[in-house]
């Protein structure tokens, strides 16, 4: 069951008759969490402030033309309903070609929904929103036959609304089975599940496709007891009336009552007939009370329509406010913009928000729905050996494994719980690492150079997976890909997948060759002599097949670009894209150039938070990486060691990229050489 902020989050009110608690949402609407689509966090530009809580569908040609079909083809059945009542030739031919565009639009929006909703109920979403366009036009309806014929408006309008809705109905459930039923088969899928559970709860509400609002006095509801249930509204909310004023006076009156009313709905001390008439089952209860009049009264056929008109209004009020909740979202020159009046109260007529670029609306034109295309910055870090360790303290005792194991789940913990503090999301876990994304570089860098001085304490401390740690840094498309399903208070799981993600797990592919001396440590601890080893490599090494290049090794963290243009990472490498955002995002400061051996770096400060770091990045080249194409890399140090040198004068020259694409390699302004 929703928790108190989520449902007050869901269900703002106002309310005539649904009363807003999760007891009565339940009661209402059982299964609450598998039927109601969850709305989404909407961020404004400053996404620093607090998110909007809503369904964005963006508006697009296919919305708007099928509202304006939707409109065409019931006034075209209407006119059809009273040609047949007045006894004159219909035009079907008309009414056809009318359904027949609406027909091809619906169907568009309707499998574009059914193909791509993995489990996020986007059927239902759209349903959501289209069916605010379907009460809208049928709640005018009898005002349109008054226009056309005053007469026959007046005795048959209601009768056309309820005639033409049952014909829409008919055909829209017909089509979606349709949609359905063609899916499934084509993807071996569950059609219950796929169906729009909605719908389904519309369909068998009339209320929630034919009114957009119905006040406590159910004046709006007229045109449904003459048309629909075939009564006399009139009447019936007369006696409604009068069986208020009855029970408000009862309930001075008798103390029995008035306690049967607190023990059995829970009221307070106020008790409020006009509430208490909106409990179900007080009515039918109220019905046997001896001085209970029923020729002045509801009759006992008037108490259960009474009743089940009850619950319908319930779950009516409880769909009206799901679809308060979604916001019509505009594409424009300024980016993703939405009417400030649909989320703000008191915003002036016509003022609009703009929202965050990361907003994903829900577009029902396009097969994905929601484009799952993304832009992010991406981090993803590898333990070095990892698997051949484990394998070796596989062999060791039991409580050297459980001690190793305990202290890799330490540090990763200890991982997660950084890159949460920086509001960076987990993507995918590793194993012997993870992939973390977000939307700031500064921050990722940041993390990268945290991660790795928490991997050197881990290291002082008796960490066992001591061979090193590579980190990746990159900015590029990612594609969302929906996993695991929500529901039962579980948010949707998605995975990463496409060209960014695979850039990123190149960069911590490690050593692009295992050096020589490693091999020959293995093969000696595997018990081979001495003398064989060597022997055997010794043509290798006359060949200069080793490809290690021990000046950069020799340090604890290194990258390097070897001598067949592959990548060796021992410590953090990043890509140009994530360079050039870095340099653009205006939130480091290029300080000055510092030389180290034949290395040479420029040194940036950064502040996160109250937080400030120095950093060096230097140029590596162009680098193949499986599978792709060559791509400019750079190395990423940790600037602590140099904190405490020398003051040095800013370099004068503009952005980070600039100064590390410009002739690097000549002395220019104020340097250090460290030795």
């Amino acid at each position: 069951m929703l928790d108190k902020t989520s449902f007050h989050r869901l269900f703002p009110g106002p309310f005539n008759f649904f009363r807003a608690t999760p007891f009565e949402l339940h009661q209402v609407v059982p299964n609450t969490e598998r039927l109601l689509p969850t709305p989404q966090r909407i961020f404004l530009e400053q996404e620093e402030a607090t998110p909007l809580h809503g369904f964005p569908i963006l508006v697009s040609p296919l919305t708007r033309a099928l509202e304006a079909a939707l409109a065409f083809y019931v006034k075209a059945e209407e006119a059809r309903q009273i040609a047949v009542l007045t006894r004159r030739r219909g035009n079907q031919k008309s009414v056809d070609e009318a359904w027949e565009h609406y027909r091809a639009l619906l169907e568009t929006a309707t499998e574009n929904t059914v193909r791509s909703s993995f489990g996020r109920k986007l059927p239902s979403i759209f349903w959501l929103y289209h069916s605010s366009a379907v009460a809208r036009c049928f709640r005018d309806s009898p005002r349109r036959a008054m226009r056309h014929d005053l007469t026959l408006g007046k005795s048959h309008g209601d009768l056309i609304k309820y005639r033409t809705f049952e014909r829409f109905l008919d055909r829209v459930l017909t089509l979606t089975f349709d949609v359905v039923h063609r899916v499934a088969e084509e993807a071996e899928e569950n059609e219950r599940e796929l169906f729009p559970a909605l719908l389904v709860r519309m369909r068998d509400n009339v209320l929630s496709l034919t009114e957009d609002h119905v006040s406590r006095g159910l004046s709006e509801l007229d045109s449904y007891f003459r048309g629909h249930l075939r009564i006399d509204g009139k009447d019936f909310r007369n006696r409604l009336s009068l069986l208020e004023s009855w029970s408000e006076g009862r309930l001075q009156k008798d103390a029995g009552l008035s306690a049967a009313a607190r023990n059995l709905v829970g009221q307070g001390p106020n008790l409020s007939a006009q509430a208490l008439i909106g409990e179900t089952g007080w009515v039918r209860y109220l019905s046997q009370h001896p001085s209970y009049n029923q020729r002045a009264l509801l009759s006992p056929q008037q108490v259960e329509i009474w009743e089940s008109l009850l619950h319908k209004l319930k779950e009516f009020e409880v769909l009206t406010a799901l679809r308060r909740l979604v916001i019509p979202i505009h594409a424009g020159r300024d980016g993703l913009t939405c009417d400030a009046q649909k989320v703000a109260t008191g915003a002036s007529p016509g003022s609009t928000l703009t929202l965050s670029d990361s907003t994903r609306p829900l577009d029902f034109s396009t097969s994905w729905i929601i484009d799952p295309l993304v832009r992010r910055f991406g981090l993803i870090y590898d333990i070095t050996d990892f698997s051949s360790i484990v394998s070796v303290l596989g062999r060791s005792g039991s409580e050297d494994q459980d001690q190793s194991y305990r202290s890799i789940f330490r540090f990763q913990r200890r991982v997660n719980q950084m890159a949460r503090a920086h509001r960076l999301q987990l993507e995918k876990y590793l194993g012997d690492g993870a992939l973390y994304s977000g939307r700031h570089p500064h921050i990722l860098l940041f993390m990268a150079i945290q991660l790795q001085r928490y991997y050197r304490r881990a290291l002082e401390e008796g960490f066992p997976f001591d061979r090193g740690m590579r980190i990746g840094l990159n900015h590029g498309e990612y594609r969302l890909l929906p996993i695991e399903e929500g529901g039962q208070g579980k948010t949707h799981r998605y995975e990463f997948f496409g060209h960014g993600i695979v850039e990123l797990s190149r960069l911590a592919t490690g050593k692009a060759t295992r050096e020589i001396d490693d091999i020959k440590t293995l093969l000696l601890g595997l018990g081979y002599p001495q003398q064989e080893v060597e022997r055997f490599f010794a043509p290798l090494e006359r060949q200069n097949v080793d490809l290690i290049d021990k000046s950069e090794a020799s340090r604890q963290f290194y990258c390097y670009v070897d001598k067949h243009g592959a990548l060796v990472n021992e410590g953090i490498a990043a890509t140009e894209q994530f360079i050039s955002e870095l340099s653009n995002s205006g939130m480091v400061d290029p300080l000055y150039r510092l030389r180290e051996d034949r290395r040479e770096y420029l040194v940036i400060r950064a502040e996160v938070g109250n937080q400030e770091l120095l950093a060096g990045i230097r140029e590596l080249g162009n680098a193949s990486l499986k599978g792709l194409e060559k791509a400019p890399l750079y190395e990423v140090v940790d600037g602590e060691p140099w904190k405490d040198l020398p003051h040095q004068e800013e370099l004068t020259t503009g952005s980070l990229l600039d100064s590390l694409k410009g002739d690097f390699g000549t002395p220019r302004g104020p340097s250090k050489t460290l030795r």
